[in-house]
This record gives C-alpha cells, sequence and structure tokens, in this order.
C-alpha cells in the first residue's frame, strides 16, 4: 500500500508551504504520528484477507493526507492507539474478529 503522505502541506497562504510534524523514528526507521484510529475492517478484495485502520494523522488536518488506511502490522508503535479504539468500539473488527 503507498502511503499517500508527502514531505510539505500547502499552506493556506499564497506561496507559502506549511512543514510537516516532525518525524518519529522507531527501530532506526522513521514513522508519522497517529493521532487516533478512526475505523477498522477486514478487506476481502485482494487475493488473500487483509486487516486495515483507517488512521488519523498527527498535524495533518484539513488535508488530503489527514487520513489513509494501514495495514494492523503498519501500527506497532501504536499498541495503545490500538487498544484504545478497540475498547472504544469493540464490536468493530479486530485482529481476532471478523467483519
Amino acid at each position: 500500500m503507498k502511503s499517500q503522505l508527502e514531505t510539505s502541506l500547502q499552506s493556506s497562504i499564497p506561496n507559502r508551504v506549511q512543514s510537516p510534524p516532525p518525524l518519529i523514528k522507531v527501530d532506526r526507521e522513521v514513522e508519522y504520528k497517529v493521532e487516533e484510529i478512526l475505523d477498522s475492517m477486514i478487506d476481502r478484495r485482494r487475493h488473500h484477507c487483509q486487516f486495515l485502520y483507517l488512521v488519523h494523522w498527527a498535524g495533518y488536518a484539513g488535508t488530503d493526507e489527514e487520513m489513509s488506511w494501514l495495514l494492523a502490522t503498519e501500527l506497532n508503535h501504536a499498541s495503545e492507539l490500538v487498544k484504545d479504539f478497540h475498547h472504544k468500539y469493540p464490536g468493530k473488527p479486530g485482529p481476532h474478529k471478523s467483519a
């Protein structure tokens, strides 16, 4: 899955580019900060099922990059947010639940 994030954001001020929030390094790899997990689903359209989360990115409010679907395996660094999401929405698909 290709990320929709870019290295800069459009500003509402003409000819001005706003810098994105600082990147986070996790296990020597660059990560973007997740603000909140909004939804989950199991994608059965491909050859094999994939479990996805809809992520709201910190610092990207009001942009096309504000939200994106990520594989659950890409959210190891946000395990507390995943736990909070499933606590808030126990009926939503989870790692051991079906859609």
